[in-house]
């Protein structure tokens, strides 16, 4: 017989799974059959082959090569062989009541064979199908249950089809199955009980007889006259019948209690069955309840449905009231106010290069560590010059946007703070112009903070005629917080949503250090020489990254994060991290988090960190998958 190997989409569900899952489902397996499968499981250095010590660690062991991708392949189809042992060990133990269980995971196995490959294509499914569908049909002979037979599918090496779903969700529940049971035993344990009561009642009448017989034996034995002693007859007579009659009482008294012991275990059997019955009573009494209660509920819920099919074309909320009143605002207002800044001097900056020096200071002065300051400055550098809009998120997110804005907008800066219950932002554009007031050909700039207190689709527009008809970098901060909105796509069609909670934090700053005043007369790269490498992105990957949720596609980021990528490579004369690494950052990860790509499908692209690089691991996105729990050695 050959094991089948485990399918890929069984691969990824088990993965999915995690360590922690599939270990305690190993587990499960008694010792003594964990002991039988020891010349399966892959040996670990330090311990006998036998030894029973070392089935933890070669659990372990199947696991890392199980789930391992690539490696050897001998080591793989070992680890597959040895998975499907465990698996089949588990159902032999959980699932022995099933009739033919052993011969229908042959049947699985025979189809399987190596040397039969047009079996292989079709058989298998076949016999798959035909061993859940046995399952399904046996536990409603109560000799399975649907709980039982889910987690074996659901830790099985086979392709989980909707055939495959719909025989297990529609087998029989445990509590079902234990309840029928019952009701099954219990007519027995009353046949018995009553076959007991006809043999006391067979022992009871014998011994009423026997007793009988010894009362009309006393009752002649008194009614003898009594034997005439004559004076000098010898006592010899005397003597002999008084010990006729002590052997009389002597069997009439161990008669009595052996009737004595029949009669209290009589009443004891008795009691028994009384229990028993009323046992019965109560289990099906308590049957008739739960399925009067259940017939209730389903009565209950189609009076509903059909309560909502009746209002589905009927216009249910009221006419709209006029009135005269004036309105009153119910919604907090959106106060621009300049950034208090200190009296020192502005740093003029001609060239991208000078930007992003000022920048890499700035956040050295804030405490973040060399060389990951400079590589933050330039995606900094690289996102406000491309779209002019950059989301920060994290502990440290409202000094990095004060400290950027500072760098590049010198003394024309205004911050805003999004209060909770914000939902007018149709004249935040107008504000912002008005609170810069004369800008003298330079840029300006928007703290934005806490903005997702509120909507962004109530502020995505004003921010975008803001830095359109304006000549002003927008840095927007990400606040924590119960009473925040969730993270959405609209984010990433304006600028990259970067994570400063995985930059590389000094814990003890330098003292004394203060960010400095810079000030750009322009935000086009052109303009300030950003083309220093000769280097083509590959936009190709990039796209093809931002597509890996086929249900979603969106233009618009793309054509974003294209752009920040293109300006960075161009940019950057380095090449750790590398420009797809950059952008996957601030733009792939935060998408696919948004979007709930499959964790392991992240780790798969991402690789650890690594992506297109074959040299430099991005530490951010390392951690990024570490804090995510979604990344394996």
């Amino acid at each position: 017989m050959t094991q089948p190997s485990p399918t890929p989409q069984a691969v990824k569900r088990l993965r999915a799974l995690g360590d922690r899952e599939l270990l305690a489902f190993f587990n499960e397996i008694t010792s003594k059959t964990s002991r039988e499968l020891m010349s399966v499981l892959p040996s670990v250095d330090g311990f006998r082959k036998d030894s029973a010590a070392s089935l933890p660690k070669r659990k372990q062991a199947l696991l890392h090569h199980f789930l391992k991708k690539g490696g050897a392949p001998k080591a793989k189809e070992r680890a597959d062989n040895a998975y499907y042992y465990l698996w089949r060990a588990w159902a032999a133990q959980y699932l022995k009541d099933v009739e033919g269980l052993a011969a229908l995971l042959d049947a699985i196995e025979n189809a399987s064979a190596k040397d039969h490959p047009q079996v292989v294509a079709d058989q298998p499914q076949a016999e798959i199908e035909t061993l859940f569908r046995s399952l399904h049909e046996q536990s409603f002979l109560n000799n399975c249950a649907a709980e039982t037979i889910t987690r074996l599918l659901q830790f099985s090496p086979f392709e989980t089809t909707d055939t495959l779903e719909r025989l297990v969700s529609s087998a029989k529940p445990l509590v079902a199955v234990e309840r029928d049971r019952e009701l099954s035993i219990l007519p027995k344990r009353m046949q018995g009980y009553e076959e007991l009561l006809k043999r006391l009642q067979g022992d009871v009448e014998r011994s009423s007889g026997e007793v009988a017989r010894l009362a009309e034996t006393v009752t002649g034995l008194l009614a003898r006259p009594a034997p005439v002693v004559e004076e000098g007859t010898s006592t010899h007579a005397l003597e002999t019948v008084l010990a006729e009659l002590a052997a009389v009482r002597k069997e009439l008294e161990t008669h009595g209690e052996a009737v004595a012991r029949v009669s209290a275990t009589a009443d004891g059997r008795l009691k028994a069955v009384e229990r028993s019955v009323a046992d019965l009573e109560a289990l099906w009494s308590d049957t008739e309840d739960r399925a009067g209660k259940h017939t209730a509920e389903l009565q209950q819920q189609l009076t509903d449905i059909a309560e909502r099919v009746g209002q589905l074309g009927q216009n249910a909320s009221p006419a709209p009231v006029q009135t005269d009143a004036p309105s009153v605002a119910s919604t907090p207002p959106l106060w621009v106010v300049p950034l208090e800044q200190r009296p020192d001097p502005i740093k003029a900056l001609a060239t991208g290069t000078e930007a992003a020096a000022l920048l890499t200071s700035n956040y050295a002065a804030l405490g973040l560590k060399s060389p990951g300051a400079a590589v933050f400055a330039d995606e900094v550098l690289a996102a406000a010059v491309t779209g002019r809009v950059l989301f920060l998120k994290g502990s440290f997110s409202t000094e990095l946007a004060r400290a950027t804005a500072m760098a590049l907008a010198g003394k024309h800066i205004v911050r805003a703070r999004v209060p909770v219950g914000f939902v007018d932002a149709a004249t935040l554009d107008t504000h912002v112009v008005a609170a810069l007031g004369k800008q003298d050909g330079m840029i300006g700039a928007l703290v934005l903070e806490r903005v997702n207190n509120a909507p962004f689709e109530l502020l995505a527009d004003a921010i975008a005629d803001l830095i359109r008809n304006a000549s002003v970098l927008v840095v927007a901060t990400l606040a924590d917080g119960v009473s925040t909105f969730p993270e959405q796509p609209l984010y990433l069609q304006l600028g990259p949503v970067f994570d400063a909670d995985v930059l590389d934090w000094s814990i003890f700053p330098k003292a004394n250090a203060v960010v400095s005043a810079g000030a750009l007369a322009s935000l086009d790269p052109k303009a300030l020489s950003m083309q220093l490498s000769k280097g083509k992105a590959q936009t190709e990957e990039l796209l093809r990254l931002l597509r890996r949720d086929r249900s979603l596609r969106n233009p618009r980021i793309e054509r974003t994060a294209t752009a920040f990528m293109s300006t960075l490579e161009a940019f950057r004369t380095s090449n750790a991290p590398t420009s797809l690494q950059s952008t996957s950052y601030g733009w792939v990860w935060p998408l696919w988090r948004m979007t709930g790509l499959p964790p392991e499908d992240i780790e798969e692209e991402l690789d650890g960190g690594r992506i297109d690089s074959e040299d430099h691991v991005d530490t951010r996105l390392q951690l990024l998958l570490d804090l995510a729990g979604i990344r394996r050695e």
